[in-house]
């Protein structure tokens, strides 16, 4: 299968790629991070906020990815792309606003749409979200609300996708997930902006989630692969699944 997946350099997107290139298949991905896309072009492709529109960049990218796919076509998209900012209430502006909502929710529903002539059919769209798509985290109002978007993107694109297109669009909704970027990035936030210690963090997501475990990417991504792989897709479209720890 040939697999297209935002975001694919680090954290689960970087999981993804590499659960589906040790499987035999063919990645293709996005990075922010301009170095890695310089030492792996066979893989990565630079994806960067410029002055282009976020939809010339998303068309551009997937006319890119699919010259290179060339008859083959793209069997999965993995829309993984997704930035966070811990701000209290009172420190919100319009452009924090309207960058958060512009990326998480945004980018994946035009990325998908510059895919539409590239897709093999059937095939696969996989969003992931967040359990921040239904649960109010404080400080969190942008994230929550761009997730929030795209989980009514994930089934409304099902609506229109699946039965004229025969294509299959499926969200994902992973709760924190350990060893990554981001989960760093809040770890480090929160204790800023509540005034806590490690311990007191710790304590509190572990009081306050379900089971008290973190999710390790590799978990989410072998059960995005089990999904991609299987028939049962088909079966799936408009389905968000929680996998809140």
């Amino acid at each position: 299968m040939n697999i297209f997946i935002t975001g694919a350099s680090s954290g689960l997107g970087l999981a993804l790629t590499r659960i589906f290139r040790a499987s035999g298949h063919t990645v293709l991905g996005t990075t922010n991070d301009r170095h890695t896309a310089t030492i792996n072009p066979e893989l990565f492709f630079y994806h960067a906020s410029g002055k282009a529109s976020i939809q010339s960049q998303c068309f551009q990218l997937a006319d890119r990815a699919g010259e290179m796919f060339g008859a083959e076509r793209l069997d999965v998209l993995i829309n993984n792309i997704g930035v966070n900012e811990i701000r209290p209430f009172d420190q919100l502006h319009e452009d924090f606003l309207r960058d958060l909502m512009a990326t998480n929710y945004e980018t994946p529903v035009l990325m998908t749409q510059a895919f539409l002539r590239w897709f093999r059919i059937p095939a696969t769209i996989v969003n992931i979200v967040s359990d921040a798509a239904w649960r109010p985290m404080r400080h969190s109002l942008a994230y929550n609300c761009s997730k929030a978007a795209l989980d009514m993107a994930t089934k409304q694109m099902a609506r229109e996708l699946t039965k004229p297109r025969n294509l299959s669009v499926i969200g994902i909704r992973p709760g924190k997930m350990k060893e990554t970027e981001m989960s760093r990035y809040i770890d480090k936030r929160v204790q800023e902006v509540r005034g806590w210690t490690a311990e007191q963090a710790a304590e509190y997501f572990r009081v306050n989630s379900l089971t008290g475990l973190e999710l390790h990417p590799i978990d989410v991504a072998t059960l995005v692969y089990a999904i991609c792989v299987s028939p049962i897709a088909a079966n799936m479209s408009g389905a968000c699944l929680d996998l809140v720890g």
